[in-house]
């Protein structure tokens, strides 16, 4: 009414069915309108959308005190949105699981909002069903190409807006059992409330790897979790990495595989895709891939291993075709094995003595 002091308005843009996407990514004409009115009238306006996706709020967020959404929240839709608005046991505290991309124009006709959103421009001539982005999927794809967004992907308010959390010293050491490193760093509540945050941890690759531009994104989600931080007092949190998180697909001819890559890691840690990578807002630092040096360790192994198969010299031997095509398989396994692109949990044949088996330390040994 008139006299409200705080106005909730519900909205719902155009649905997505079977067989067919929304037509835009803004919200009705009309329900727009409503919200400019009464952001115009001097009231705080808090905007909950029953959003399918992804969704346009450049063309009149600017106005509003805050955005919820509820995504397709279901029967308990009301009584869940005011537990949420008023704090009721459970707090707002989500974050985006993609990117809210922003409108190049305020008018922003359908022109412009394609112009604006990833894989847009090639909707007309169905361009948008070929898969050329590669590796750049969302949020990597506005980083690639250095695009402004709204909201980033993993973004949401902590504590309601009352408060930000400061990240700081971030660190990589060796990690234990299936981890090779451990990233740890610490976060500070700067605010007067306790609140639910959720830190990010990106990961980018050394710069020669192989692939094209497109296969290569600067930055890539490597770990998540959610987090209750009280006022003022810090807290330390670590994510693992494993052999997986370090490795790069090879797509080259004949090969097709995981490998682990070697050289100089960056990573960041923050509370969304934008703010983690940036200078006063995420903690970043390096690390030597340990990669490589696993990898020699494996080698060793297996030279240690074969050396106490090969028999010995004043014992003559017959060789038979059997034996001889042990013998491939084992030199299939010992080479893929040099090369670390044996996959966990993977055994390979091992002449007729035994089989190869990853430790969870990232060795190989053989199991009779």
């Amino acid at each position: 009414g008139v006299g409200a002091e705080v106005v909730v308005a519900m909205v719902s843009p155009e649905k997505a069915s079977e067989g067919g996407d929304r037509s835009t990514l803004q919200l009705h004409a009309e329900d727009i309108a409503m919200i400019k009115q009464f952001s115009a009238a001097g009231k705080k306006v808090v905007v909950v959308i029953n959003a399918p996706g992804p969704m346009i709020t450049s063309t009149w967020d600017e106005g509003v005190a805050a955005i919820l959404i509820s995504w397709l929240p279901g029967q308990q839709n009301g009584r869940g949105i005011a537990m949420a608005l008023y704090g009721e046991e459970h707090e707002a505290s989500g974050r985006l699981p993609f990117t809210f991309p922003k409108c190049r124009t305020q008018d922003c006709t359908i022109a412009d909002e394609r112009a604006s959103v990833q894989l847009g421009d090639g909707i007309e001539n169905k361009q948008n069903r070929i898969y050329s982005e590669k590796g750049l999927i969302g949020y990597r794809w506005y980083h690639a190409k250095k695009i402004e967004v709204s909201y980033p992907f993993g973004f949401g308010l902590f504590a309601y807006g009352s408060a930000e959390v400061k990240y700081s010293d971030t660190k990589v050491v060796r990690g234990t059992g299936h981890a090779l490193v451990k990233v740890s760093f610490a976060m500070e509540n700067d605010g007067p409330r306790a609140g639910h945050e959720v830190p990010q941890l990106y990961l980018s690759f050394p710069s020669d790897i192989p692939g094209d531009a497109n296969s290569k994104p600067e930055w890539i989600l490597k770990g998540f979790a959610k987090t209750l931080l009280e006022p003022s007092v810090p807290a330390e949190m670590s994510f693992p990495l494993t052999q997986r998180d370090l490795s790069y697909w090879d797509d080259a001819p004949g090969k097709s595989l995981w490998v682990c890559a070697s050289g100089e890691f960056r990573v960041c840690v923050g509370s969304n895709s934008r703010d983690a990578i940036l200078p006063n807002k995420g903690a970043c630092t390096t690390f030597t891939s340990p990669c490589a040096s696993s990898i020699e360790k494996v080698k060793k192994k297996l030279l240690k291993k074969n050396d106490s198969l090969v028999p010995s010299q004043a014992a003559p031997v017959q060789v038979s075709p059997a034996l001889l095509l042990a013998c491939s398989v084992a030199c299939g396994a010992l080479a893929a094995a040099a090369l670390g692109v044996v996959r966990r949990g993977q055994s390979q044949g091992w002449g007729g003595q035994g089989r190869l088996q990853l430790l969870p330390s990232g060795e190989l040994d053989t199991v009779e």
